[in-house]
């Protein structure tokens, strides 16, 4: 990889707790995001922000602010948010890592309950989670995953309903063992991570709501299923021998690769998944027949169309 490109700000003690805040054309809502962190009722903190050659005038904005906590760095070029993530890990000092996307913001309280529940857990814990508030179009609501479960392997590969920009808190340690973002997989390299790191380290949250996460009618989730497709088709292997423990599992993830390899335009791959999915379960249904002949038959786009709305 290229040099990196930084401007250093003033810092000179070992801070308790890091926040990275990856930013890409985000001038009209950064500052929200930055002073909802230099605002935190803990001190002890740096917020490291790490530009992915912005051309809006955010990288001017964040490195004109000028307040001690702050290190800021701009990437050579655009490279995507694992990399940036993965570059402000490489210089993070804290104990704990945060992080926040650039156009969310923490409630005053976030470093310290995040702080606080994570130094009251034992050395197997290696990260948390908060509530969060999301705000879609001027509409609030408020949620909590609370998952139910002995495996933390098995709670992340039945349903993951967190990702790095959901209140997340991570020990050091954490990617010391594990490992950093994927930068290889063109999507859900945050859902490959909890499924490495739930491997060695269980979990903790907190109830309060601390991350305010808004949204648009335009999902900043990645809707390429391309992409998608391509990276659950590299990674899942890596868990096909818990998946095939489970039924539940194997209906999950074969049913998921079933539809993601029709955005391939990969019929047979899709129907070597079809195939797959287990017959004898009580969820094998008309529904997933019904997607699987749709995509099978139909011009992708209408497929793509119609398995949305039965989505919604």
């Amino acid at each position: 990889m290229n040099k990196m490109i930084g401007e250093i700000k003033l810092k000179t003690e070992i801070a308790e707790m890091t926040v990275i805040m990856p930013v890409y054309n985000r001038r009209d809502a950064v500052k929200n995001a930055i002073f909802s962190v230099l605002n935190q009722s803990f001190p002890d903190f740096e917020l490291i922000i790490v530009d992915d050659c912005s051309t809006d005038g955010s990288w001017e904005f964040c490195n004109s602010i000028n307040d001690r906590r702050i290190r800021t760095f701009k990437l050579p070029k655009n490279s995507g948010a694992a990399v940036a993530r993965n570059f402000g890990i490489s210089k993070s000092l804290g104990k704990y890592i945060s992080f926040l996307d650039s156009d969310d913001t923490f409630e005053e309280n976030f470093l310290k309950i995040s702080k606080e529940t994570l130094d009251d857990t034992a050395q197997k814990i290696g990260f948390m989670w908060t509530g969060r508030r999301i705000i879609l179009n001027g509409k609030i609501h408020e949620e909590v995953w609370r998952p139910l479960g002995t495996s933390s392997y098995s709670i992340f590969l039945k349903n993951i309903r967190i990702g790095t920009g959901a209140g997340v808190t991570i020990k050091r340690e954490v990617f010391e063992k594990c490992g950093n973002f994927d930068m290889t997989l063109p999507a859900a390299e945050d859902t490959d991570f909890f499924f490495r790191i739930s491997q060695h380290f269980d979990f903790t949250y907190s109830e309060e709501i601390l991350v305010n996460i808004y949204k648009n009618n335009i999902d900043r989730m990645s809707k390429n299923y391309k992409n998608q497709a391509t990276a659950y088709n590299l990674f899942l292997t890596q868990h096909s021998t818990e998946i095939g423990k489970d039924p539940e599992l194997e209906r999950i993830y074969f049913y998921k690769l079933m539809w993601l390899n029709f955005h391939l335009n990969d019929k047979v791959k899709a129907k070597e998944y079809f195939r797959k999915i287990p017959r004898n379960s009580l969820k094998f249904s008309l529904k997933i027949l019904f997607v699987y002949n749709i995509y099978f038959y139909l011009p992708l786009r209408i497929a793509s169309y119609i398995h949305g709305k039965l989505a919604d």
